[in-house]
């Protein structure tokens, strides 16, 4: 079959390539599918295999990606809440090829009417999402919920579901302003940059109120911003940490405020760790799914061979929501 894997040139710099490799077979929990579409997501762009240890399969190492949505068309001996023909997305190793196998804890059935390539920009986004603003940010009615990063597909994500799940404001930051009426249309009541003017736009745009989840994957940079910005007994997640992973903390405004600083990661996660999570987000998140009431933007679509423009047009950043590579 066709996979893409981490190939070295001659210097040894590592890139993306297209090969044949040796088509995988389910272990006893494990469910083969066909790949119809995968997604791609910032953690390809570090040009690693087996990103997360409780989604590694039983395929053939080294290939990439770690999402996909496809059809079911083999089972192991043990498998026992799916069948040949079913459609079904998964956050999962190996997904850029043409097969995979993953265990069945970590499938979900595509909902009808939703088609291949939308499915595939789900799982790793609403997986992340909901795991930072609903269960590690206890999310409720009426609260006040800061995205950093907003235009980002996780943030974009969780900005769909904070509107979605009661939030009274949903701000979120973007360095690039042509992208806020996007923000807007998806649920952002303010969209601002990040920065020195933040907390007085906050402030103002809540009554004095401030934040009370602040899902952040900035990290470093932002650290003092989301502490100023949030209200007392506020809840900081730090999901992301695309400038920097070393910041200051006062915490004297910890204390003062009560904030709770809150780090995620699905690399340290086991595999039951991983199907209790999908239990709680589809608890959430399926009636919307379902219903049509949440949806990805899809910003391009790339066949599988063209997996190295794919990398480069996602390092442009010029991207607003998911790219999608095609087997």
């Amino acid at each position: 079959m066709r996979a893409v894997v981490i190939a070295r040139d001659d210097s040894g710099a590592p890139h993306p390539q297209v090969r044949d490799v040796a088509e995988p077979a389910p272990g006893p929990r494990e469910v083969l599918i066909r790949v119809l579409a995968a997604g791609m997501n910032r953690a390809d762009l570090a040009l690693k295999t087996g990103h997360f240890r409780a989604m590694a399969g039983s395929g053939p190492a080294g290939v990439a990606g770690l999402e996909m949505a496809g059809e079911v068309v083999g089972c192991g001996a043990d498998v026992q809440g799916f069948s040949c023909g079913d459609r079904v997305m998964a956050m999962c190793s190996g997904a850029q090829a043409e097969r995979v196998c993953v265990d069945e804890r970590l499938l979900t059935r595509i909902p009808d009417g939703v088609d291949a390539v939308q499915a595939a920009a789900w799982p790793a986004a609403l997986m992340t999402a909901h795991d930072a603003l609903v269960t590690n940010g206890r999310l409720v009615r009426d609260d006040h919920v800061l995205v950093q990063a907003a235009s980002s597909v996780v943030g974009i994500a969780t900005v769909q579901l904070a509107r979605l799940l009661g939030a009274v404001q949903v701000i979120g930051t973007s360095t690039s302003p042509d992208k806020w009426e996007r923000l807007r249309a998806l649920g952002v009541t303010l969209a601002a940059h990040s920065g020195p003017t933040l907390e007085a736009a906050i402030r103002e745009a809540t009554d004095g109120h401030g934040v009370d989840v602040v899902v952040d994957h900035l990290g470093a940079p932002a650290l003092a911003e989301n502490m100023a910005c949030a209200a007392v007994g506020g809840r900081i997640v730090s999901v992301g940490r695309m400038g920097g992973t070393a910041g200051a903390l006062d915490l004297d405004l910890l204390s003062l405020k009560r904030l709770s600083l809150i780090g995620v990661t699905f690399r340290t996660r086991t595999i039951d760790d991983v199907a209790a999570l999908i239990a709680r987000m589809l608890a959430d998140v399926a009636p919307l799914l379902q219903g049509g009431r949440f949806s990805m933007p899809i910003d391009k679509v790339f066949a599988l061979e063209e997996v190295a423009q794919a990398h480069a047009w996602m390092k442009s950043r010029h991207q607003f929501g998911k790219v999608i590579l095609q087997p």
